[in-house]
């Protein structure tokens, strides 16, 4: 059975007045919330509906099948960690830095927003990135206390890991252990800047202890800073291929 996720922003509401002023404000979300949405076959098409999409149809097929690049070797999704994993946290941790223009210590993405289980040498189309990484999260960063830090990787070895880039760690017993960001040993007394997305600051997959950090925020989706990492390796004459080192695994 398959299921689509539907994306419910609750936002501050501005006068009109004010809108009218500022119309160049970026809103960013008070909260978000998701509903599982059953899609069942039985359900038909709308006549309307096609009617309605058929204009962009061709326009959009056409945009999405633009080569940004040329995929090097194979590249799995796979748990503890995986060389699709290390190519696309260290897109966003790229990104963010050039985004932000600070100097960030760690990117993740968590599993279940990777969505498709390989990527095969060959042309990469603009399609295969939106089928990869097909919700609109957005790209953020959080200066998180070493404390909270730990906590959100004792959650995330609790999961039998998540892609990462920037440090290295060991899943045992259900805990992050031997954490090294950027080759020195964790510390938890200093606080590091995390690139992450919004779902998983806001609390997605269980990551309660982000959410009352502030968010760095400027609206730059997280399939955006894919596209243009991607694109790079074309531009330097390069196929696209990810590190093939090990960053997270499992105690022996």
């Amino acid at each position: 059975m398959q299921y689509s996720l539907r994306k419910k922003f609750i936002v501050y509401i501005m006068p009109l007045a004010a809108i009218l002023v500022s119309c160049g404000t970026y809103y960013q979300p008070a909260s978000v919330a998701y509903e599982k949405v059953q899609v069942k076959p039985a359900a038909g098409s709308s006549k309307d509906m096609q009617q309605l999409l058929e204009p962009y149809s061709a326009t959009v097929g056409q945009s999405m099948k633009k080569v940004i690049g040329q995929m090097g070797e194979v590249h799995e999704k796979a748990l503890p960690q995986s060389r699709l994993g290390n190519l696309m946290t260290d897109a966003v941790k790229a990104e963010a830095t050039r985004l932000y223009g600070v100097p960030v210590d760690v990117a993740f993405i968590n599993y279940g927003g990777i969505r498709v289980n390989q990527m095969l040498p060959g042309n990469v189309h603009l399609g295969n990135i939106y089928e990869l990484m097909p919700f609109d999260n957005l790209l953020i960063i959080q200066k998180l206390p070493g404390t909270v830090f730990k906590e959100m990787m004792d959650n995330i070895a609790k999961r039998n890991g998540w892609p990462a880039s920037g440090i290295t760690y060991t899943i045992k017993d259900k805990k992050a252990t031997d954490i090294m960001i950027n080759g020195q040993p964790f510390d938890v007394s200093k606080t590091y800047v995390v690139a992450n997305s919004d779902y998983v600051a806001n609390g997605g997959d269980d990551m309660e202890m982000l959410k009352a950090i502030p968010q760095e925020n400027k609206g730059y989706l997280v399939r955006d800073a894919l596209i243009k990492y991607f694109s790079a390796f074309a531009e330097r004459g390069e196929k696209i291929n990810g590190p093939a080192e090990t960053r997270v695994k499992y105690a022996d």
